[in-house]
């Protein structure tokens, strides 16, 4: 499960936990980890973290792109060893804390009910959130962080802009399949496929050439453009297809 990280850009690395990648974002006197994979991750977070010559005592703030547990059930092991701020979209962070339960991300009915007790189990034990973001917010960081709010995959899904680096961090708001093209969320684990379309179309106002993901390899090349062309594709479109 464990994979060496791999160097996006100066002070940017992702690695794998259980069921995602994370993203550490570093710079002298700072650290961020973005996302926790599912419960279970601290031994391959901490040893992730080790390869990029950090310790998790390093890490000032964990961001948390959504609140899906493969994203967020990791979150209150590391809680448990290391003092961090946690920082959600303000939409989810009660779902974070515990005090909204955590909605089942399967569309199918069928599909959710099966799996709502293994989902029960990944959920993790609430953490306190000490930043609700907006739209437009900037992470305190040396680097410029700054958050934009996609909903759709979830209600609270947001991606990070570093504008200095020309990099965005993307979450689930989009799938780089097959290592050449660039897909919509999974339409059977979003919220609202048709709303995650509208809103990749606030990315295109940002400059970037780089699109790291949650599950898949970052995409290192004409990544707007790349962007650019998935919107074109389904604009003409009445309804979002499977992928």
């Amino acid at each position: 499960m464990f994979n060496k990280p791999v160097a996006i850009a100066d002070g940017v690395f992702q690695f794998r936990a259980v069921g995602a990648r994370v993203t550490v974002l570093t710079e002298p006197g700072d650290a961020i980890l973005v996302d926790a994979g599912f419960p279970g991750s601290y031994r391959a977070i901490t040893r992730g973290l080790s390869e990029c010559g950090l310790s998790l005592d390093r890490i000032s703030r964990v961001v948390i792109t959504h609140a899906h547990p493969d994203h967020s059930g990791g979150l209150a092991e590391l809680a448990a060893a290391a003092d961090f701020s946690v920082a959600v979209h303000h939409s989810e962070a009660d779902i974070i804390e515990g005090i909204t339960p955590a909605p089942n991300p399967l569309r199918l009915p069928f599909l959710a009910s099966v799996a709502q007790p293994a989902l029960d189990r990944l959920t993790g034990n609430p953490v306190p959130v000490d930043l609700r973001l907006d739209d437009g917010d900037l992470i305190p960081f040396p680097t410029e962080l700054r958050v934009v709010h996609l909903p759709g995959h979830t209600p609270g899904s947001i991606a990070l802009y570093m504008p200095q680096k020309g990099i965005v961090i993307v979450g689930d708001a989009l799938q780089y399949k097959f290592g050449w093209r660039l897909y919509p969320p999974a339409p059977g684990v979003t919220h609202s496929p048709e709303q995650a379309m509208q809103s990749l179309e606030k990315l295109l106002e940002l400059d970037f050439h780089t699109i790291c993901f949650s599950h898949f390899p970052p995409l290192q090349k004409d990544a707007r453009d790349s962007l650019r062309r998935l919107i074109e594709r389904y604009s003409s479109r009445s309804t979002i297809a499977p992928c």
